[in-house]
């Protein structure tokens, strides 16, 4: 059974060293010019200061805290804290420069929160302790995120489904949400924040891992497409439409990874030729590449 109050006791010195990673990690952001990101995660910190702290704290009183820094203070921090961290870290991945850089973000990310969650544990800079806690059951918090989660899932299906999203994308943005929730509830385990003062449970911590981010991954997904990077790079390419739909002999989304990652289209072509013919395959690549150089005034089926 999980249990339904989520606690986290920390020292004051872990704020510190918060603020430290935080510094280090928007000082690479701003030397590598990466705007998008640091944007991102401002109007993440206006997400968590209006959710966490508006409507949790002050409305619902849900979230409850008992520390020596003013309230407002220490949420301006508490909201800080994940709202930049997470969204500029989702923004990067949403970016998906070279897998190296991926690889890098995410291990900085991953060893940022743990070198603050254990350095504060072993150094005993200011040990006051401050109490956040969280009543997942007020309001049925814990079915509301459940239920987000799924319309997410329900979402991102719809858009494949509509041929504005393959399933690796899918896939990969779901990996991206996971990741994200991952990190804090790892750094809070490995720690001993969550398991000396938090009832930890493997449950609340697989539980939190998967709805905490994914329940608006998609949502993220579609406001980013359309904000930050539609003029330049839109993420959903819309090469087909559903006029074109007739046309499509075998599989789109096949066909269209072909096209865009220019593989060796034979080789494709023979591992997949149990399920569609050749000839069908190297009709829809043709179509997809006509479709692709023509203007989009015109219609190649037109």
């Amino acid at each position: 059974m999980v249990d339904s109050l989520v606690t986290r006791v920390i020292n004051v010195d872990f704020i510190y060293f918060d603020l430290l990673f935080l510094s280090l990690w928007i000082g690479f952001l701003i030397r590598k010019k990466y705007w998008k990101p640091i944007i991102w995660g401002v109007l993440g910190w206006f997400v968590y200061l209006f959710t966490d702290f508006y409507i949790w704290y002050i409305v619902m009183g849900s979230r409850t805290y008992d520390g020596p820094i003013d309230s407002t203070l220490f949420f301006l921090w508490f909201c800080f804290s994940p709202g930049f961290a997470q969204f500029s870290y989702v923004a990067l991945m949403f970016e998906k420069r070279k897998w190296r850089d991926i690889w890098l973000w995410t291990l900085m990310f991953y060893l940022g929160w743990t070198f603050v969650s254990v350095v504060s544990q072993l150094i005993p800079i200011n040990d006051t302790l401050i109490t956040v806690t969280r009543d997942m059951n007020a309001n049925k918090q814990r079915l509301s995120f459940g239920l987000m989660t799924l319309a997410n899932v329900i979402i991102a299906f719809v858009l494949y489904f509509l041929k504005k999203i393959r399933l690796e994308d899918i896939v990969y943005l779901f990996i991206v949400g996971t990741l994200v929730e991952f990190c804090l509830e790892f750094t809070l385990t490995v720690s001993g924040i969550r398991i000396l003062y938090g009832g930890w449970s493997f449950e609340l911590m697989v539980i939190n891992t998967l709805i905490e981010f994914n329940m608006g991954i998609i949502l993220m997904y579609i406001i980013w497409s359309f904000t930050f990077n539609f003029k330049k790079k839109p993420i959903f390419k819309k090469i087909i439409s559903w006029r074109d739909f007739r046309h499509i002999k075998t599989d789109f989304n096949l066909v269209n990874s072909m096209l865009i990652a220019k593989t060796n289209s034979d080789d494709l072509k023979d591992f997949y030729k149990n399920r569609y013919s050749k000839e069908a395959l190297e009709f829809d690549l043709e179509y997809l590449k006509a479709k692709a150089q023509t203007p989009k005034t015109e219609h190649p089926s037109e």
